[in-house]
């Protein structure tokens, strides 16, 4: 009766105790697979540690995600809503040309401070985006990558850079493109990871450059 007045009022029903649990076990999980992600690396984390520390079963962890690749997506799903949550303030107003490529580099940031602090995790995570299994995890994160890319776009389509809509389109999708590389190289030890924003701001002032010219 409560959940049938709440719901002529236009309130959304409390959840329910199932609801609460369910909420409580995925949290843990979450909890457990990023403190052992940071601890010991995506390949030496197992399935079963990550049940032993979130204090759940082993089949619990596989109903919130079928693989190991999936709860590192599932995690890294979670960091990503968190960082947007929180930084929310409003966008600036229309850069110039050359603060352009900054603010772009401002965008990715997080992958770089991410795969300083998680090297060997977060290069998996890239690994994923670019060659993983297509399962719901993933697909969500792929989702913030396009959002990702349409907020590159928006700065190369600005009247200062003056890009078209498929130029900006092509552009945006090319850094984030690259980006996911070079971290995917930097696991194979191809690329030094205190120069992987070198790498990757002269990509990004490529981008722009040629961006701009397409006008």
């Amino acid at each position: 009766m409560r959940t049938q007045d709440s719901m002529r009022h236009g309130q959304a029903a409390a959840p329910g105790r199932r609801e609460r649990a369910k909420a409580d076990k995925r949290a843990r999980i979450l909890a457990a697979a990023l403190a052992l992600f940071e601890e010991r690396g995506f390949e030496r984390t197992s399935m079963s540690e990550v049940a032993r520390l979130a204090d759940v079963a082993q089949g619990t962890v596989f109903q919130y995600a079928a693989t190991k690749a999936e709860l590192l997506m599932m995690v890294a799903e979670a960091l990503w809503g968190a960082h947007e949550q929180a930084n929310t303030a409003p966008p600036r107003s229309a850069p110039a040309a050359g603060d352009a490529a900054a603010q772009i580099a401002a965008l990715i940031s997080p992958f770089v401070a991410a795969m300083r602090r998680w090297p060997e995790p977060t290069t998996w995570v890239a690994r994923e985006i670019l060659f993983g299994a297509d399962m719901p995890h993933r697909q969500r994160v792929l989702g913030r990558v396009e959002g990702l890319e349409e907020q590159i776009a928006a700065r190369l389509r600005d009247d200062r850079v003056g890009a078209p809509g498929a130029a900006a389109a092509t552009g945006a999708r090319l850094i984030v493109t690259g980006v996911l590389a070079e971290l995917n190289r930097s696991r194979q030890g191809r690329i030094d990871g205190e120069d992987v924003d070198v790498v990757l701001r002269r990509l990004i002032d490529l981008v722009v450059a040629g961006a701009g010219a397409s006008r």
